[in-house]
């Protein structure tokens, strides 16, 4: 059997016991080649009773298993396209079965936690998606009224892009980390909320730093506010899900359709998106520096919560001490201790993925000077305009 070179990726789409199954290798050794293929298909056989209430033609799973050209740490990474949302898992170690076990282990667990939350739709559905801001705001009773939303509108239109930038960077980590379930929250709705806050306290809010500070200081509240909220929606009465299925697997119903749109997430919130792309014309080394600045994100969302928002704001925002310490509401000695114990995390993981420290000193070099910034799309920004202002905020486009 010839082994791939380091630059091969290794991809085959077969049908496996129902579901649709694409497996990628890239840089895997000998041994890993040779055993891989054994193991995925004993644990999709594992994984099928979990899934029998989806239709196996909507069911789709992607497989990849990576090694570091020259080094021995191998990735597995496990991505379940269901009609009714997308589960991701994801394991490292040395030796490609119990990575793969593992990985599959974990997929399997949080499949059952979506699977009875599907199960128990009438205990925590909402009647309908939470409504956007341009639902909520009725128009302006009187003059004063409108003149207020307009002056909150004025106040913000500039920091309307850093709402959402921080909002999806927040949402991406923390779905990353499994904190909140993948697609429970949008990205779209926490932004409205973030800014219906802030029109609620508009004339309370801290005058001691900028409003893009307090709009970030407001992403942060609502956003730990919604996660925390998502992380009580299964209820613990939950029906377990090896029982069998009410009634048989057919075609979906109208009731079914609309389940699955409710469930579906806006947006798949994927760690790569916020990566900022090194660029240059050497392809592999734009891979290297890619899967480097990778592993850099994903040990930022294994941080705790507090610790990674202070850490974005001291050391990939530039923040003064004095204004973080307002933003997050504790004295300046503890956000320089909060930091340092973030950034030695950080390159503790680093070195743990095989980063030398040098490569882990480049990684925050490089997140502070390129951090991808994602701006608000121009139909949200469009909406929200005309939601504050009314018709003169011009149409969607």
């Amino acid at each position: 059997m010839t082994v791939a070179p380091a630059h091969f990726v290794k991809k085959r789409q077969a049908r496996s016991y129902g579901m649709k199954v694409i497996r990628a290798f890239r840089n895997l050794d000998r041994h890993g080649q040779q055993r891989a293929p054994e193991v995925i298909e004993e644990e999709v056989r594992q994984l099928e009773p979990h899934l029998v209430r989806f239709r196996e033609d909507l069911v789709r799973l992607e497989v990849v298993a990576s090694q570091t050209s020259g080094k021995t740490r191998i990735q597995v990474s496990l991505r379940l396209q269901l009609p009714s949302g997308v589960i991701a898992a994801q394991e490292e170690g040395f030796v490609i079965e119990p990575v793969l076990r593992k990985a599959f282990a974990d997929l399997r667990q949080r499949v059952d936690r979506h699977v009875a939350r599907l199960k128990h739709e009438s205990e925590y559905k909402r009647p309908a998606r939470r409504r956007r801001i341009g639902a909520p705001l009725p128009s302006a009773r009187n003059a004063a009224e409108a003149d207020r939303r307009e002056l909150f509108f004025d106040l913000i239109e500039d920091h309307l892009d850093t709402v959402y930038d921080t909002v999806r960077r927040e949402l991406t980590y923390l779905e990353c980390s499994g904190s909140v379930p993948a697609g429970y929250l949008s990205v779209g709705d926490i932004v409205d909320a973030t800014i219906l806050n802030g029109l609620n306290r508009f004339e309370r809010r801290p005058t001691e730093f900028s409003v893009r500070d307090w709009l970030t200081q407001l992403v942060f509240e609502t956003v730990e506010a919604e996660a925390q909220a998502a992380r009580r929606a299964v209820p613990e009465d939950a029906a377990s899900i090896y029982e069998a299925p009410e009634a048989p697997g057919g075609e979906p119903t109208e009731s079914d359709e609309e389940m699955f749109e409710f469930y579906q997430p806006d947006d798949v919130l994927l760690l790569e998106e916020i990566v900022a792309d090194e660029g240059g014309d050497d392809p592999e080394a734009a891979v290297a520096k890619r899967q480097e600045a990778l592993a850099f994100h994903r040990a930022i969302a294994g941080l705790p919560a507090f610790w990674r928002r202070a850490l974005f704001l001291v050391d990939l925002n530039e923040t003064p001490l004095e204004t973080v310490s307002s933003v997050l509401g504790i004295p300046q000695d503890d956000v320089t201790r909060i930091v340092q114990s973030a950034r030695d995390y950080i390159r503790d993981k680093l070195r743990d993925s095989g980063q030398s420290s040098d490569t882990a000193h480049a990684l925050f070099e490089s997140a502070h000077q390129r951090r991808l910034r994602i701006p608000q799309p121009l139909r949200d920004r469009a909406r929200l305009e005309r939601a504050f202002l009314g018709d003169n905020g011009g149409e969607a486009p």
